[in-house]
């Protein structure tokens, strides 16, 4: 295997330390606090989205639930022919 000197003549092997020096490029670039922030911001709007189309698809859910309850009641009700 082939290893190459690291940080204070410690050996380190190829590709090594790659994650560290990405998270501490990210933290000091500006491009890195976009990347960030974007990050966030489609994650609350994902969010805002998923719980909304819960509660519209529940809504909608009960709304034909109670138009199938008033059409059975409608054929059912005495006097219809």
């Amino acid at each position: 295997m082939v290893e190459v000197l690291g940080i204070h003549g410690v050996n380190k092997k190829p590709g090594e330390g790659k994650m560290k020096n990405l998270l501490v490029r990210l933290w000091k670039e500006e491009e890195g606090q976009d990347l960030t922030e974007y990050a966030l911001l489609l994650v609350g709007v994902a969010f805002l989205s998923i719980s909304t189309i819960h509660s519209l698809a529940a809504l909608i859910n009960n709304m034909f639930g109670s138009a199938v309850n008033q059409l059975s009641s409608a054929t059912t009700a005495p006097g219809i022919m």
